[in-house]
């Protein structure tokens, strides 16, 4: 049996903040701001400065500067972005002028990669005439930086709305030029129609755009058709089924949907269709916490259903402005078919929700489980279940098998001075490379108990271990580590409190013991929301440990939040 040691890794700070200053009239104010990214290999800072002046009551101006250096492979890259922005808002009119141009190697790696190389400059005006008359168009031009293509865009759209029913009438120009001396242009007229029947619970709408002059040769202005109708569920939930079809120079391609469209409130709209850019491990709210949009089938059942599928037919002569950025329609990059379900069940003192999702595309095909299973308390008890499972395999035999079982439990009875937490993890991953399969497990077992010892002290202890077994290949490697902690704190001065810390993390097989020391002043700042400042004089790191506290080495700061039932039904907009 060989021995997998787990070395503690330096710390790695990533820090930032902004300072402003207003006029008591706040009509005008400057801040700056600094970002400063310690992760070892990749070092990077950012700092900038922003302007918000108040010309007159509906006309406001706007101005950042930025600059960012950072450290990538070893090479330092210095970058730069710079807006100015003038917008006037009146009762049936808003105009807005801007000027932006964001460098290539602007950013801390969160910079979206459509928006670097850009320089930008425009109008776009909105205005509406009578009650139901609306117009809208914009005219702008856009240079990618690397290689100096140049957009030019002018578009106006003439809209009428009422109760049940709209159309809209609209001409476009748009005209690449590349720095070859080829132009790629369309000129496209554009219509559309949608009418509500059977007392606004049908809306059958269509829409399509045509040359008017020529061919359209700009493959992210084609000719194109759609075809949709929603379908009214409750009150703001919509089952939308859509087909488009569009063409341009050297792309055919067609997009099928179906999903829930839902309106939460006010101006603003969530679309559970999946698209292109999704990826199951994405920033995705019902990706991380299950359930939480969709249309209620009855008082205990709410689903979620949604498919969409993109296909394209890309020849040689498609030319894009900035490859960066996808097709408005169809995909160069893969066709794909992705399709989801989802079902919660609530059964007052318990709740279950699941979702299963499916996405098939030329480069790989996955499949992704969720469930989760919650318990009220009762007599002090509250339970819980959680399991995710996520598989994706390649065209080239690579792929990624990852799944997480999670079982909670918690006891804090009314009337006692003690409290018990206990979250237990059983965790799967094969990893398949070129060359190499990777694969192991992981039990992981977190036990919390706090004690109140007096109405302004309490006494925190900490039980936590896990066992590992990976394989390498042809070597395995096992493990077993635990970590017991001890926090005490006191509360002083009504919302402020002092709390030390301290901790043994020991890991049996390679025989490595460290340890941890350290203390924290914390302040309420609002209700159910607490900041602590520390800092650990000794400390280690172990990411499977990581959630229940913090014992890295060095300052910190944390935020606490109180999450109990009410909080997170209110939340969830549930009473």
């Amino acid at each position: 049996e060989r021995v997998h040691q787990l070395d503690a890794q330096p710390v790695d700070i990533v820090a930032g903040g902004r300072v402003s200053l207003r006029t008591s009239s706040d009509r005008l104010e400057v801040g700056v701001t600094h970002v400063s990214d310690g992760t070892q290999g990749g070092e990077a800072d950012l700092t900038g400065a922003d302007l918000r002046w108040q010309l007159a009551e509906q006309t406001q101006l706007k101005a950042e500067t930025a600059a960012t250096n950072t450290t990538s492979a070893g090479t330092r890259n210095h970058g730069a972005a710079h807006s100015l922005e003038l917008q006037h808002t009146g009762r049936r009119t808003e105009v807005r002028a801007y000027v932006r141009e964001v460098d290539d190697d602007f950013g801390l790696g969160y910079q979206s990669a459509a928006d670097s190389g850009v320089r930008r400059l425009g109008v776009d005006a909105r205005a509406q005439a009578g009650e139901h008359w609306f117009f809208e168009g914009e005219a702008g031009w856009q240079q990618i930086l690397s290689t100096g293509d140049i957009r030019n865009l002018a578009r106006g759209q003439l809209r009428y709305q009422n109760d049940s029913f709209s159309s809209l009438l609209g001409l476009t120009h748009a005209e690449d030029k590349f720095d070859d001396g080829e132009s790629r242009t369309s000129d496209i007229a554009e219509a559309g129609i949608s009418k509500r029947i059977f007392d606004g619970r049908i809306n059958l709408r269509a829409s399509g755009s045509m040359a008017v002059s020529g061919d359209a040769e700009n493959a992210d202005f084609p000719t194109s058709y759609i075809v949709g109708a929603d379908y009214r569920l409750t009150d703001g939930v919509d089952l939308v089924a859509e087909y488009e079809e569009a063409t341009a120079a050297g792309v055919d391609a067609t997009m099928t949907r179906l999903g829930v469209r839902a309106t939460p409130w006010a101006r603003a709209q969530v679309d559970t269709s999946v698209t292109n850019e999704v990826t199951e491990f994405g920033p995705r709210v019902f990706a991380n916490v299950g359930l939480v949009q969709g249309f209620q089938l009855s008082e205990r059942w709410m689903l979620d259903v949604g498919i969409d599928q993109s296909n394209t037919l890309a020849g040689t002569d498609v030319r894009q402005l900035d490859p960066d950025r996808e097709l408005s329609t169809g995909s160069l990059n893969e066709d794909f078919l992705a399709m989801y379900a989802g079902a919660l069940y609530s059964a007052g003192a318990w709740s279950a929700n699941t979702r299963v999702e499916y996405r098939n595309s030329d480069r790989e095909e996955r499949t992704s489980l969720l469930f989760g299973w919650y318990r009220e308390p009762s007599s002090g008890h509250g339970l819980s279940a959680g399991l995710t499972v996520f598989d994706a395999q390649t065209i080239n035999d690579t792929g990624t098998t990852a799944a997480d079982m999670r079982l909670g439990w918690a006891y804090r009875p009314a009337g006692s001075r003690w409290s018990f937490l206990d979250r237990l993890d059983l965790v799967y991953n094969d990893l398949v490379g070129v060359s190499e399969r990777e694969r192991s497990w992981r039990l992981i077992n977190n036990l919390s108990a706090n004690r109140r010892i007096g109405a302004a002290a309490q006494l925190s202890l900490q039980y936590a271990f896990k066992y590992v077994r990976s394989d390498f290949g042809a070597d395995e490697f096992t493990g077993f580590t635990d970590l017991v902690g001890a926090d005490y704190r006191y509360g002083f001065a009504r919302r402020w409190d002092v709390g030390v810390n301290a901790s043994i993390y020991h890991s049996y097989n390679s025989k490595v013991i460290d340890y941890g020391f350290g203390a924290d002043v914390g302040f309420n700042v609002a209700t159910n929301v607490w900041l602590s400042v520390g800092y650990n004089v000794a400390g280690f790191d172990d990411e499977d440990f990581a959630a229940a506290r913090y014992t890295s080495q060095g300052p910190y700061l944390r935020f606490s939040i109180k999450a109990d039932q009410r909080t997170l039904k209110d939340i969830a907009g549930r009473r």
